[in-house]
């Protein structure tokens, strides 16, 4: 079992291949003192297969059966109510819906009962709220991968999302390509713990003094497409945040709260592992000015035969315009170069178990407040959509 030990933990995706592939469940998942789920070996239990060093997709390159040129549009759901239901453009609930009219099964990231980000699968376009919108925390993947994999060989139709590496950890666990499997990963900018979105969490609740029963990363109900948090109490109470004023999101946002191994990513380049990716096409407006939609717009990058295959089987629901690789590059930095490291990971962590929320933001995750983004969370939406129109005929 000496290969298992030579990964370093800082390497370590927690993407849980190695624990579902182990044939003697040896591997047993544990939480470290910053909230990260890793790998445990039992070392009585262990019968030394190398199993879990030869498939660990951080240790091997996953291969891609990739087109020699890439598809990429900016592109938007024609259902108005799914788009403004979803972080961007409301791509996925497309090719979900497909999926699942086609009676198979989607897996995908959604918060339990508890707030807790979890990859789960859904049989019904009514459960497909859950998988929608961001959740820029690490999700489990639970045993989904072995979960997915009976589904494949029953034949199912299964759509896969996630983030690059478990993505990276379900074709590990695979280890061979299924016709019937169509997945689809992010851009990723990295994940902070469960531990702290949790100890997050609990301070709203004591501030506001009530039980946090719904949280939104991406809500355009008041600001349209971009970053505002939506929160709903048990009291019936409901609060709209906007992310460079709150300290979980913005320290996310600055890149100071992701897991170690995110600051040196090996799929933060236009090589993806997924059929098809992803993004918020940012910078559209400059771009593509009279694509622009205040409900968002994503892109969507095809990377394989396979997407461009379930793409074209959905066209007919999606509004799009063809462009480029580089132009959703120039905003999304994550398909070029992984999240920067910031001194302030050194502390991010520290003591997160004995201080209070507020207090351990104070002392270990020190952010500024711009003075600008006060002023523009004070201005209802309305009002800054009539000055940008009135802006915009003037020119």
């Amino acid at each position: 079992m000496e290969n298992v030990r030579e990964l370093d933990k800082n390497n370590c995706t927690g993407c849980r291949m190695c624990e579902q592939i182990c044939p003697v469940k040896a591997i047993e998942i544990v939480e470290n003192e910053e909230g990260f789920i890793e790998p445990k070996v039992n070392e009585e239990k262990c019968i030394n297969c190398g199993l879990c060093f030869k498939r660990c997709p951080q240790l091997n390159d996953i291969k891609n059966n990739r087109i020699d040129e890439i598809k990429v549009y900016a592109a938007k759901n024609k259902n108005i109510e799914e788009q403004k239901q979803s972080s961007s453009g409301g791509i996925f609930s497309i090719l979900a819906n497909y999926v699942l009219e086609n009676k198979g099964k989607v897996y995908g990231c959604a918060f339990n009962s508890n707030l807790v980000a979890e990859q789960i699968a859904i049989k019904s376009k009514e459960e497909l709220y859950k998988l929608r919108g961001s959740k820029y925390v690490q999700s489990n993947t639970q045993n989904t991968f072995t979960e997915a994999k009976k589904d494949l060989d029953n034949d199912k139709l299964v759509l896969y999302s996630g983030t690059p590496c478990q993505i990276a950890g379900l074709k590990a666990f695979l280890n061979k390509d299924y016709e019937n499997l169509v997945t689809i990963d992010l851009v990723c900018h990295g994940v902070p713990s469960p531990k702290l979105f949790k100890k997050y969490i609990e301070y709203l609740e004591e501030r506001y003094k009530s039980r946090v029963v719904s949280y939104e990363f991406r809500n355009k109900e008041k600001n349209g497409w971009g970053l505002t948090s939506k929160v709903v109490f048990d009291n019936g109470k409901t609060k709209y945040i906007n992310a460079n004023l709150d300290s979980y999101y913005k320290t996310f946002l600055k890149s100071y709260t992701y897991r170690e191994v995110c600051y040196n990513c090996k799929y933060a380049n236009t090589n993806r592992i997924a059929d098809i990716t992803l993004a918020d096409y940012w910078g559209i407006k400059k771009k593509i000015p009279n694509f622009y939609d205040e409900q968002g717009v994503s892109a969507i990058i095809i990377n394989t035969e396979k997407g461009n295959k379930i793409f074209n089987k959905v066209i007919k629901n999606i509004s799009y315009i063809k462009s480029d690789i580089s132009s959703v590059k120039e905003e999304n930095h994550n398909l070029e170069y992984s999240s920067k490291r910031d001194k302030i990971r050194e502390k991010a962590y520290i003591d997160i178990d004995n201080k209070k929320f507020k207090k351990y933001v104070k002392e270990n995750l020190k952010y500024k407040k711009e003075f600008k983004d006060m002023v523009k969370s004070m201005i209802p939406f309305k009002i800054k959509k009539y000055i940008k129109g009135v802006l915009r005929n003037s020119v």
